[in-house]
């Protein structure tokens, strides 16, 4: 989850953190016995209306959330009230938590039949990302909302499908080569950094495995798991930043940094371009390739309308400026003059 660009998410965060403190607290043997309180059926109501109603309210006002992710913190309410109410207080509002998990239920049954359909529709979604001249970055997930759906937990799926095609399946695709192609990271660490980040997490994992296996076999599991899952991922990000440098084609600049990020943007929408080497303004997207050292962009392209990019597990964000660092600035540069004459 992330916080909203509000001035009143911070506040909304504090108040929920306190209405949840306040309500655990309340039903602590010790905390009771210390304000000499006596539990009734109007301090349970008002549990039930902080954890089920107030909570998702300010969780809403917090985080940037759809409204099922909202429906989704009304249940957890629901089942953190039956976990911190006595059972002989919380038993009249049993129906209230069997109907939020069966709704919830429903739900997931619906999104679990969507995941079939996504699996399902696999090759009716390849022949669309034939048809958009596109690599699989810029084209699998678009294709999986127009085919399927829109919905988070589909574009979640799409993403780490997405993650395990490059990771294991894209080692014999060759790297574009046309007059349109300018790389970012022949001139950066990023490819060694990311093999070194390989090595220390095996390394890791055979060390903190073995000495965590007799006395934590779940928890070594666990970190097993997300090891696994953390080197599979980097090996996406290497194939994704070889394979797909800065690509101008088709009236449009093709932009992918791993799978954190990536946007297709139409040069007839560039307002104006600073060459300049700095350090760009809040709000600017950034597509620059790590390096041992720190770098800073070559050109920042102000656009004339937002335009929408993709993020991590199928994120969106509007994009207004965008700063970009490549291996060779001059071709960029002339590349951007060639659209400006032609335009």
């Amino acid at each position: 989850m992330v916080l909203r660009n509000s001035k009143w998410s911070l506040w909304a965060l504090a108040l929920l953190t306190l209405v949840l403190f306040s309500n655990v607290l309340l039903y602590q043997p010790i905390v009771q016995q210390f304000l000499v309180i006596e539990l009734d059926r109007g301090a349970v109501l008002g549990s039930l209306v902080d954890l089920v109603i107030i909570s998702p309210a300010l969780a809403y006002a917090a985080f940037k959330v759809s409204k099922k992710q909202a429906a989704g913190f009304l249940v957890f309410g629901l089942v953190l009230a039956r976990v911190i109410i006595p059972e002989e207080f919380f038993a009249p509002y049993t129906i209230l938590l069997y109907s939020g998990i069966s709704f919830e239920a429903l739900f997931f049954l619906a999104e679990l039949g969507l995941i079939f359909l996504l699996l399902k529709r696999i090759p009716v979604i390849r022949a669309e990302m034939r048809s958009s001249q596109t690599g699989p970055i810029f084209s699998f997930l678009p294709a999986v909302e127009r085919k399927v759906s829109r919905l988070p937990l589909i574009r979640i799926v799409a993403s780490e499908i997405l993650m395990m095609y490059y990771a294991f399946f894209s080692w014999r695709k060759k790297v574009p080569s046309h007059d349109g192609v300018v790389t970012m990271h022949h001139n950066t660490s990023a490819i060694a950094m990311h093999i070194m980040l390989i090595h220390a997490v095996a390394i890791e994992t055979i060390g903190l495995h073995w000495w965590l296996h007799s006395k934590f076999p779940i928890l070594s599991f666990i970190l097993l798991v997300l090891n696994v899952y953390s080197i599979i991922l980097v090996l996406a990000e290497i194939q994704v930043t070889r394979l797909h440098p800065v690509e101008v084609k088709n009236g449009s600049m093709h932009m992918a940094q791993g799978l954190g990020q990536r946007l297709i943007l139409p040069l007839s929408n560039i307002e104006r371009i600073e060459w300049v080497e700095k350090k760009p303004n809040k709000g600017t997207m950034i597509f620059m390739q790590k390096d041992f050292e720190e770098i800073l962009p070559q050109v920042i392209l102000f656009l004339k309308e937002p335009v929408e990019a993709t993020l991590f597990m199928g994120r969106k964000e509007e994009v207004s400026k965008v700063a970009l660092r490549v291996d060779d600035p001059e071709k960029l540069k002339g590349l951007m003059k060639q659209n400006e004459e032609s335009a």
